[in-house]
């Protein structure tokens, strides 16, 4: 690996390790901030509808952005934006400052996110080998240390002081480490933008593709904000030990994605996603309920099924999203800036919805019951792995 290609990888690595502790950081304190503001899971579950609208929003303009202003702009841009939606939430006076919080919190990743995928897309191409999964990694390895760190802050730190540093120390970070990204040359970048058909063949890859990422991103955002409500509430774990089904999802996604490459390369996109999505689903279920059926009478080990559990569903999880990119950046022909934009678009929303209705059905009935919809979802994910095959 030469100077250059080290040097791109090492500040890709940085990013998403850093975008990976903004997403986390704020996970863990969810508990204290639904208390503090006094919301109940369906106003909690409201406010999550901003990402949506945020997504909406950006999927709109992100891409253009990207072939008027250069990948680096837009990534300055989000740089921006992103912390002062983590400001938003830790100083809400109340839930509609939350919802435009996280509005503001899904505008900024989806500026950053995009034009590093298109980075790391551009030097896996160069490079003729898989780095995206790897990359992922660094980001969830981002939200398992925001999540690690944070906990020996409950009950100590307020969390808006928690959240302003971690928005202050990451705003740094990134603004320094963008100044080593590449950047395609401004021919390239400021190409004419190219027309995506709805119901065209490349706007059904990209629904099918992004419906997969969706799916993906539901199942990992419902277990990360509602798996220490869930501990807390349904298995009536206390302190900072509830954080612990998260920390395992994390390590679980870690792992998967570190491998993920490899594994993608040899098995194919399409294979994995499939093992994953079903194994890791089946699990997931299987030991929420035998948990739920124990707690009563062996609350330490109903904590620990649980536990594996997560661990199980976060492995599954790790390699989806990832590779449904990789199947989409295999389809010959697609303009990946305006693909990517519209596909995250699909699957952002799903990190709104997805949560909102867990709060909507909890609401109504219970949080075993809500976390069904995840799980149901992880399900899913691997089944849609069949449209990949072609791929």
């Amino acid at each position: 690996m030469d100077t250059q290609v080290a040097r791109a990888v090492r500040s890709l690595r940085i990013n998403f390790f850093f975008m990976g502790v903004l997403a986390g950081g704020w996970s863990t304190r969810i508990p204290e901030l639904k208390t503090a503001l006094h919301m109940n899971d369906a106003t909690l579950g409201r406010t999550l509808i901003g990402s949506s609208l945020a997504a909406l929003l950006s999927s709109r303009i992100t891409g253009k952005l990207i072939r008027g202003l250069g990948r680096k702009k837009v990534f300055y841009l989000g740089s921006v934006i992103f912390p002062l939606g983590y400001l938003l939430i830790a100083y809400a006076p109340n839930a509609f400052f939350v919802f435009l919080g996280i509005f503001a919190f899904v505008v900024g990743y989806i500026f950053l996110d995009n034009p590093l995928t298109l980075i790391a897309q551009d030097l896996e191409a160069a490079e003729d080998r898989k780095y995206l999964s790897g990359f992922h990694a660094f980001w969830s390895l981002g939200t398992l240390s925001a999540a690690f760190f944070g906990s020996f802050l409950i009950g100590h730190v307020r969390y808006s002081y928690h959240l302003t540093g971690i928005a202050v120390i990451v705003f740094t970070v990134l603004i320094f480490s963008a100044r080593s990204l590449e950047e395609k040359k401004e021919s390239e970048e400021k190409k004419a933008a190219v027309k995506l058909e709805w119901f065209g063949p490349f706007g059904r890859i990209i629904f099918i593709a992004a419906l997969g990422m969706l799916f993906s991103n539901s199942a990992e955002w419902g277990a990360t904000d509602w798996s220490a409500l869930f501990l807390r509430d349904v298995i009536g774990i206390t302190g900072s030990s509830y954080v612990g089904a998260y920390l395992a999802f994390e390590t679980g996604m870690i792992i998967s994605r570190l491998r993920g490459d490899k594994t993608i390369h040899a098995y194919g996109a399409a294979t994995v996603i499939k093992f994953s999505g079903i194994v890791g689903a089946l699990s997931w279920l299987a030991t929420m309920l035998i948990g739920v059926s124990i707690d009563h009478f062996n609350r330490p080990l109903a904590y620990a099924v649980i536990l594996i559990g997560y661990f199980i569903a976060g492995a599954g999880v790790g390699p989806i999203y990832p590779g449904f990119i990789t199947i989409l950046g295999n389809t010959p022909g697609i303009d990946m800036a305006s693909a990517l934009a519209r596909a995250f678009m699909i699957a952002m929303i799903g990190v709104a919805i997805v949560p909102a209705t867990i709060g909507f059905v909890s609401d109504a009935t219970n949080l075993t019951i809500g976390m069904l919809i995840p799980i149901s979802l992880l399900f899913g994910a691997g089944l849609l792995s069949r449209f990949g095959r072609s791929k």
